[in-house]
């Protein structure tokens, strides 16, 4: 068994809407409990599984409104070191699982996964999930889902589909990510688009500070279905002159600077939208910058404290054509067991 428990508290301004004061559930990563585990097959054979939950430590209720225990991770497979792993079940893509590694700090709704939301912390339903072993610090993923979007379906065009794959290089101080992404939206929506994502990223570490750049390229709505739905098509894939025929062109750096067992650390990620909105206005670039301290109370406990600030750009409604501007301060705590 283990988990993650984080808890804060900070303030949150949104222009022409308010501000809001109270504790922040997640301010570095999400508060999650699970189980995991793996037994011996022999012959270098084993079985995995992992089962996770996420949860409001502010009020003790599971992070889903579906009724699901295991709402973040669920599932089983079969590992070998010479030929990889092989997952079944609800999990994260490896667009997801790679591109995200590329992060330097998670901050509630302003980390790499606000503007890159192919790396955001979503999770799909019927995915199978094959990584395979490192050769030379390279490693192969690709998966698909059955449906993306409820369990217990089988491959129909009323079920979103979903393509995952990538390669990742990861050899001492480098870490390289490319990333594809695409989904196939069922039926029942009302649109013909197939949202896409690409992610190229590189990480080297200095030893002085660690370094992150990376760009994306999402087009025709969020694959992860992890952004706002303003204009009810029925799917969070972002708002409809995006979802037919736009793209997002998003950039990253992450910088780590050390201090003892501390850090700094400081994130910007500008962003270029391509669409035109209905009353004829072009959609705006935005931004979105954070930076934080990290302190180190023990291997398992931390406290942090980061300043975000988002231009033109809301963390409901992403790309908001009103022009919002965000502001967040954030002081909490992290226990790991």
């Amino acid at each position: 068994m283990y988990g993650i428990i984080d808890l804060g508290v900070g303030t949150t301004h949104v222009s022409g809407t308010g501000t809001h004061n109270g504790l922040v559930n997640g301010g570095n990563t999400d508060s999650v409990w699970g189980l995991r585990g793996q037994e011996d097959l022999g012959e270098g054979w084993r079985t995995l599984f992992k089962l996770e939950t996420g949860f409001t430590p502010s009020n003790g209720q599971v992070d889903d409104q579906d009724g699901r225990l295991f709402n973040y991770q669920s599932w089983v497979g079969l590992a070998h070191d010479a030929y990889g792993r092989l997952t079944f079940g609800r999990q994260y893509t490896i667009g997801q699982s790679f591109g995200n590694q590329l992060e330097q700090a998670g901050w509630k709704e302003m980390g790499l996964g606000a503007t890159f939301k192919a790396s955001d912390n979503f999770q799909f339903d019927n995915l199978v999930n094959y990584v395979s072993p490192s050769v030379g610090g390279w490693t192969l993923g690709v998966g698909y889902s059955f449906d993306a979007a409820k369990p217990d379906s089988y491959a129909t065009n009323a079920n979103n589909r979903a393509v995952s794959a990538g390669l990742k290089y990861e050899q001492g101080p480098w870490l390289a990510v490319a990333t594809w992404d695409q989904m196939r939206l069922g039926s029942a929506v009302p649109t013909q688009a197939r949202p896409r994502a690409v992610q190229l990223g590189v990480s080297y570490d200095f030893e002085v500070a660690k370094v992150a750049l990376a760009w994306s390229r999402q087009s025709n709505g969020y694959v992860g279905l992890d952004g706002a739905d303003p204009d009810d098509l029925g799917v969070a894939a972002g708002p409809r002159p995006f979802v037919d025929g736009g793209h997002v062109d998003a950039w990253f750096l992450g910088v780590t600077v050390p201090v003892g067992q501390d850090s700094i650390v400081l994130q910007w990620s500008p962003m270029r939208p391509s669409w035109t909105w209905d009353n004829g206005q072009r959609a705006r670039n935005a931004q979105l910058g954070t930076l934080g301290y990290i302190h180190v109370l023990s291997p398992r406990t931390s406290l942090y404290g980061f300043v975000g600030y988002a231009s033109r750009y809301t963390v409901d409604n992403q790309f908001d054509p009103d022009g919002s501007h965000t502001t967040r301060v954030v002081v909490g705590m992290q226990h790991r067991f």
